[in-house]
């Protein structure tokens, strides 16, 4: 019921009307920076034994954002990438290789002259390359076994919904998301908390 509540409340804020003030976000104003997403809270774990961690699995990623004006409010387009360089994500014998590219789309709404609120869809991509050398010994359940290491390449795409908040200050931006992925779904929701610090060019 309260997932449910909260994404009600979030799609209803994009129609608040905004005051006359600025936005937090500056239009036409571009943001290059960095960010780590803790993904999918309580649900994936990057632990060799597979316990299911809180942090859920973490990356990090390189950021760039636009802030388009659209009326009173900004359309502000993202994209997030991490290189299989900045994985978190690997097997102990480094047999696969994961990547991790996310296209966001919010609305941005201003809240006060240096917070705003922003919330809209996101597609995210995970990738994983497997390297092909050789065998593994992994855990699989009582025991061990030893299974071969695919050269394949797995991908798989998953929609989101973004509701979070930025605080700027002269050139610096600074924002906290969180990211429901499943957002119709009961059985298959779930959340990802995703924190980003930019560099603002005007």
């Amino acid at each position: 019921m309260l997932p449910n509540t909260l994404l009600a409340l979030a799609l209803g804020l994009i129609w608040l009307p905004t005051t006359g003030a600025a936005l937090a976000a500056k239009p036409k104003s571009i943001e290059f920076g960095v960010g780590g997403t803790s993904y999918q809270l309580m649900q994936l774990t990057s632990e060799p034994s597979g316990k299911i961690s809180t942090e859920g699995t973490s990356f990090y990623h390189f950021h760039l954002q636009y802030h388009l004006p659209l009326g009173k409010r900004l359309i502000s387009p993202w994209l997030h990438y991490m290189p299989a360089s900045l994985s978190a994500v690997e097997s102990t014998s480094k047999s696969s290789e994961t990547t991790l590219m996310a296209l966001g789309l919010p609305l941005t709404t201003n809240l006060t002259g240096r917070v705003d609120f922003s919330t809209g869809p996101v597609l995210l991509q995970y990738t994983v390359n497997g390297t092909g050398s050789g065998t593994e010994e992994l855990n699989n359940g009582e025991s061990t076994a030893t299974f071969f290491q695919p050269d394949e390449a797995v991908a798989a795409t998953t929609f989101a919904w973004q509701v979070g908040s930025a605080w700027n200050w002269a050139k610096i931006r600074a924002g906290a998301d969180l990211l429901v992925h499943g957002p119709l779904s009961a059985e298959k929701r779930s959340f990802s908390l995703m924190l980003t610090a930019a560099w603002v060019k005007s």
